[in-house]
């Protein structure tokens, strides 16, 4: 099948570019997100004991 070649203009340029950019940013922020996540959860395991994360009143 023939592929048609097209040449972006500018306009779609930086469009693109601003996609990217915020494609970017929101993965980004989901991987902050994670690491507070884990950073949290194991700074809360290392100060309480282990029956209180089995009875669920461990918290962060």
């Amino acid at each position: 099948m023939a592929r048609r070649r097209v040449f972006p203009s500018p306009e779609t340029r930086a469009a693109q570019k601003l996609y990217e950019s915020l494609i970017v940013t929101g993965v980004g922020i989901a991987l902050i997100g994670m690491v507070t996540t884990c950073y949290l959860a194991l700074s809360e395991a290392a100060s309480a004991p282990f029956n209180a994360w089995i009875d669920g009143r461990a918290f962060f």
